[in-house]
């Protein structure tokens, strides 16, 4: 995407461009580049449905039957159901030449949602799925070592943000999960901000890269160093912010994730 193209979008944004009725693709990766088919094969696809209307979200497995995503991304109203698809990338081409057992699975949410608190305000979820051996998963964080201030951090989604010649926004998802590198940096200028997200501000981790964004559509994604999961997508708005990208901070939250996905080993 040319310079040009990046001050278009930037401008869309701000005047607040309608979206296609009937889908909330909450937030999306921008700026980023197809994600190599070795890497984020744990990604979630998530989607939650009813009659009318669909919202999408990413997620990470971080257990055989366990997903790790954003908190927001729950539907909870009447009439709402909501599936995970497992073994999103690498692209459904490449899984065409695998065994059937390994290609896409799309798994409905029956077992139900594990929130931190009674509301979502932390803005963090665990869901369970049927458990199947074998899933490819993400290493839980080494909260003795997370990422610093300047650290390079990676994150993806299925967002696609394109513009026709009328500068109305195109709708649809890219064939491929795109990931993007971003740095870590001070949450201060995200206290007060319009753009502000729903998590307690000593649990935010928060990522800022020139011309790199997350988008409506990659909320509840995971925030990856050194090849552990440190972070879930949180913040998302249809108007651009200037400020960091606010996600996350997976390390408070261990306690409460080892209680749900181990429960023999906490005594319950």
């Amino acid at each position: 995407m040319t310079a040009m193209a990046h001050l278009k979008l930037l401008l869309l944004l701000c005047v607040g461009i309608t979206v296609s009725t009937g889908v909330d693709l909450h937030k999306r990766i921008y700026g980023g580049q197809k994600c190599p088919d070795t890497e984020r094969q744990y990604h979630v696809k998530l989607k939650a449905t009813n009659a009318t209307h669909e919202s999408l979200c990413g997620g990470s497995l971080i257990h055989e039957r366990w997903i790790l995503t954003a908190a927001h991304c729950w539907e909870n109203e009447p009439g709402w159901y909501m599936y995970a698809t497992l073994g999103v990338h690498p692209s459904w081409i490449k899984l065409l030449f695998q065994r059937s057992s390994d290609k896409k699975k799309k798994v409905k949410i029956t077992s139900g949602s594990f929130f931190v608190g009674i509301n979502t305000f932390d803005d963090i979820m665990l869901l369970e799925i049927p458990s199947q051996p074998g899933r490819k998963t993400v290493a839980l964080p080494d909260c003795a070592n997370p990422p610093k201030i300047n650290d390079v951090v990676q994150v993806a989604g299925f967002g696609n943000y394109q513009v026709d010649k009328n500068n109305n926004e195109i709708t649809g998802q890219p064939p491929h999960l795109k990931c993007a590198d971003m740095h870590v940096v001070d949450c201060g200028p995200t206290r007060n901000s319009q753009c502000d997200a729903h998590v307690p501000y000593n649990n935010r981790l928060c990522l800022k890269e020139p011309n790199v964004d997350t988008r409506k559509g990659d909320s509840g994604g995971g925030v990856i160093y050194n090849n552990m999961i440190y972070g879930v997508i949180s913040s998302g708005y249809k108007r651009a912010c200037t400020g960091p990208t606010v996600t996350v901070n997976v390390c408070p939250y261990m306690n409460w994730i080892n209680q749900k996905i181990n429960p023999k080993s906490n005594g319950k």
